[in-house]
Formats: C-alpha cells, structure tokens, sequence
C-alpha cells in the first residue's frame, strides 16, 4: 500500500483486493472513536484499487486503512514543503455580547482549507482557558461552503432547545455572565497541508436569552437620494445571522427587476448596505426578506428555535416572503 496518483488526484493504491473488500480510511486519531469514515471513492483495477478522497489528504497527518474492518495499513501523509500564508480572515458573530442561546459561529478563511481539522484545532474556552467540553456540535461532516474558506461551527442544538433531555440534563452550552472565547489553532491546514501564519480567537460576553420572532417591521431603511449610487442602509433591532445576511436580503427596482451592487453587512451584524452599480432609479423600491433569515440565536421570520417543547402553542410568524417599500428620495 502507498501514496500516488489517479488521473490528477492524490488517492491511496491498494493491492491484493477481494472485488466485494470494502475500504475505509481514517485520521488515525479517529480511528478509534466514533468518528466517519472520509468521504471518498474506490476505483477499482483488477486485484488493485485506489481510494481517491473526496477532500486532499493533509500533509503530516497519519491516516488509518480498514480492509472489511480490518486494520492493514497505518501511512503518514508527507508533509508539503509549503511555508504557512493562510490566515483567519474573520470570526462572527462580531458583536462583543452574544445570547445565552447562541446557535452558531462562522469563521472565514483567507483561502481554501483541508476538511478534517476542526474537531481537534478549534474550540470553546472559558475565561481561564478551560476547554467548554459538549459545547459545540460533533457532526459527521464539517460545515464547509463551496469553496472551503467558510466554516459554520454549531452550538449543541440539543442542550439549546428546552424540553429534550440533554437540555434538562446539562443545560445550555454558555452561561449568562461568563464570557468565553471561540479559538482557532494554528494547526488548522490550508488546502495544500500547510498550516495557518498563526491562530485567532474572539472574546464574547454573554447576555440573557433571545426569544423572539425576527421581525422586519421593527427595522429601520434609510433611503438613498433618486439619482444617485449612495448605499441603502437597512438598521435591525437586533444581530442577525451573518452567513444568512448574504442571501436572504434583495433589493427591488420600480420594474421589479433585481438592484444589482456590493453588499456589506455593518458592525456587530445590526446593518446591511447595498451600494447599487447603477443610479437609483425614481420611484418605489421594495427590500425583499426571505423568511428563513435568523438572527445569532436561530430564530427566523417564522419560528423560533429556544422554545420550550414540551408546551403547545409554539410562536410561529409568516413563511411567506416579505417585502418593505422605501422610495428613494428626490435629489
């Protein structure tokens, strides 16, 4: 068994196979737990086969084969001679104060990076750098987007939603008052198996619980003057969800066609702006809001998500798409 090639990917070649052998391949640090096998096909070639990963092998890392649940070999992937230039571009949510019921935190990327590193080079830390153990979400696969410099990192739902038994159990993953830091090691390996220029962290405070609707008629628009290209500014009661605020907001010319432009989502996710490539037009617009939008404790338009399970009656808004008129004003 050894590393090659198979048309232009790295892969594992593997000799001597039954046509029925099923093979798996592990970190070997998960090799032993609970953890999924990686994601990937077997080609097969007569008695050969090559395991072709569906995500690169990571420089460094020694990896675990399985042939039918049996351990035949135990490889460590060379390391790259790639020197670190991949840094942590931004951590959200960017507001100093989080809810106790905090769902979920993205960290950005500079660059692609190599699935298989967070569960072991980012983590939860109390104040004096104890690790929050069965805070975050263990998942089977990482929550990368499509380009692998977006991570999503969920808080454990379970211990989030009252009424399910690890709830009543261990309760909520933070405590109001007791701030915390989300820690990216510089371990964490770029597309290319090298390591990060160095680590990140973001402190937060943590406030009481939010438990309400996300309510669009509760926000503020700051209208443009007709005529020319100055940004639209939409002010929220509250921080939304960030990874959300990209795709759930549109605007709408007097036409109905689609403003085109750059969006920025503003300091601690209470605003979004939109500076349009072209003039604004004269007459009535409209801010599109798609329903599934959610603010930093994963209540949407439509639900909220912290509600007590075990009561009826649960809060529920509309799942229709919304739409807020503003009209630019005159110059």
């Amino acid at each position: 068994m050894s590393w090659s090639r198979h048309g232009d990917q790295d892969c594992l070649r593997l000799h001597g196979l039954a046509s029925a052998s099923r093979v798996e391949v592990r970190p070997a640090s998960a090799a032993t737990g609970t953890a999924p096998a990686m994601a990937g096909r077997l080609v097969r070639d007569g008695e050969r086969g090559y395991f072709v990963p569906r995500f690169p092998f990571m420089a460094g890392t020694r990896y675990t084969v399985t042939v039918d649940g049996a351990t035949v070999a135990d490889l460590l992937r060379p390391v790259a001679p790639h020197p670190p230039a991949v840094e942590v571009a931004a951590i959200y949510p960017s507001a100093p104060v989080v809810p106790r019921n905090l769902l979920r935190c993205y960290v950005w990327f500079t660059a692609p990076m190599s699935e298989g590193c967070a569960a072991s080079q980012l983590r939860l830390v109390d104040e004096s750098g104890g690790a929050m153990a069965g805070a975050l979400l263990s998942t089977e696969d990482e929550l990368w987007d499509a380009e692998r410099r977006r991570l999503t990192v969920l808080l454990d739902p379970a211990r989030i939603k009252r009424g399910l038994l690890t709830h009543r159990q261990v309760g909520y993953p933070l405590r109001t008052g007791e701030p915390f830091r989300l820690v990216v090691e510089a371990g964490f390996r770029d597309s290319r198996g090298a390591p990060l220029r160095r680590g990140a962290q973001r402190r937060y405070e943590v406030g009481g619980d939010e438990r309400r609707l996300v309510d669009p008629a509760g926000w503020s628009i700051a209208a443009p003057r007709g005529g020319t290209r100055e940004p639209l500014r939409v002010a929220f009661d509250r921080p939304l969800d960030h990874g959300l605020l990209l795709r759930c907001l549109r605007v709408l010319d007097p036409a109905g066609r689609p403003v085109g432009g750059t969006v920025r989502v503003g300091a601690g996710e209470r605003d979004w702006w939109l500076a349009p490539r072209r003039p604004w037009a004269a007459g009535p617009h409209r801010l599109g809001v798609d329903p599934v939008l959610e603010d930093v404790a994963g209540n949407s338009v439509t639900r909220v998500f912290d509600r007590d399970l075990t009561r009826p009656g649960l809060q529920t808004g509309t799942a229709a798409p919304i739409e807020l008129p503003f009209q630019p004003a005159a110059s």
